[in-house]
């Protein structure tokens, strides 16, 4: 008897067995595919998520979606409307020391420097009609400073203090919302003012 007679020739075939070699073959490709697909879309939902942080990653850091630059920012025309505590020194050497000795404090949120002649511009620019004043007045009566954006704008006062210990040679050291408070009355936040403590421009 031989297989013809046994039926042997009438079992079901395995299709991974009997599948032409390129029908088998077909499915790798396809799997590489999406495979590659795959990566690719997670690569740019990586790319757009940096897209966003990126700045900060590179150069500073974030506040509620507001990059923060790792360091001094020039005071320059910076609307500056949060809470700060300003520290007057004598020499654009010394200014440039203790925004050296902030560079991140983790008390600071943001810190911005003046030198002496941008001092002196600025005086000029708000005290243009008053000739008589801007006569007597010179550029070496100006402070150079440091305006430092509390963390923590409940902590202005403390921040002052701590600042008049740490840098005993400086000319004064303010508590701007003291002074602001008296206009304004104890406690008072410009509700317009950005939490990265400027106005938008």
């Amino acid at each position: 008897m031989n297989d013809r007679d046994t039926g042997a020739d009438n079992e079901p075939e395995n299709p991974e067995t009997t599948a032409p070699p390129s029908a088998a073959l077909s499915h790798q490709p396809r799997a590489a595919r999406w495979y590659r697909l795959a990566m690719a879309a997670l690569v740019l939902a990586a790319v757009a998520v940096l897209g966003g942080s990126g700045w900060w990653l590179v150069y500073g850091r974030a506040v509620d979606g507001y990059a923060l630059p790792d360091g001094p920012i020039p005071l320059g025309t910076h609307d500056v409307c949060a809470g700060t505590v300003t520290v007057s020194l004598k020499t654009d050497a010394e200014m440039a020391a203790v925004a050296r000795a902030l560079r991140g404090d983790p008390r600071v949120l943001r810190s911005y420097t003046e030198t002496q002649q941008e001092a002196y511009v600025r005086f000029r620019r708000i005290f243009a009609s008053q000739p008589e004043l801007l006569k007597t007045t010179g550029a070496d009566a100006m402070p150079t400073s440091v305006i430092v954006v509390p963390k923590d704008q409940n902590a202005t006062a403390g921040i002052a203090e701590q600042f008049r210990v740490q840098f005993p040679s400086a000319r004064k050291v303010s508590d701007d919302n003291e002074v602001r408070s008296r206009f304004t009355g104890p406690g008072y936040r410009d509700p317009t003012c950005l939490p990265n403590g400027e106005h938008s421009r």
